[in-house]
């Protein structure tokens, strides 16, 4: 009895070695298998990682364009908006208007500049802001 014991012992030892090297073997083999697709498809990847900074980089110069817009409503709201007196000064605070346009009010030629949230396109508050031929700020709206 004592001798059989051993013999099954040997057998399920055997056994149990080969199985733990049979799932090493295929661990290895999975790892390298999926290094291999990692790099055939390397160029695509690439790819997928560039559009996706590229999204992020979106995301944050939109953050940027809205807080100047609260910056540019807060200023009109408050009456701090005739401080800026020229167009540069308006630009470099509150960056570039997303549409401007030529008209005529009063017999006089203006340029009016519009501004809203980078994102928002129909329900967005939006801001007008009137230059003269000069360059200088006439009057402003807060619609």
């Amino acid at each position: 009895m004592f001798k059989i014991t051993i013999v099954k012992l040997k057998c399920w030892f055997n056994l149990n070695l080969f199985g733990i090297c049979l799932v090493i073997v295929s661990c290895v083999l999975v790892i390298f298998a999926s290094g291999c697709a990692k790099l055939a498809h390397l160029d695509q990847l690439l790819t997928l990682k560039g559009l996706s900074d590229e999204q992020t980089q979106m995301g944050k110069e939109i953050e940027r364009q809205d807080a100047r817009f609260d910056n540019l409503v807060a200023a009109v709201q408050e009456g701090s908006i005739s401080k800026y007196k020229d167009q540069k000064s308006v630009t470099g605070q509150f960056g570039s208007p997303i549409f401007t346009e030529k008209i005529e009010e009063d017999g006089r030629p203006l340029e009016v500049w519009a501004y809203r949230y980078a994102a928002q396109f129909f329900d967005s508050p939006k801001v007008y802001l009137y230059w003269d031929q000069a360059g200088q700020l006439v009057r402003w709206e807060y619609k």
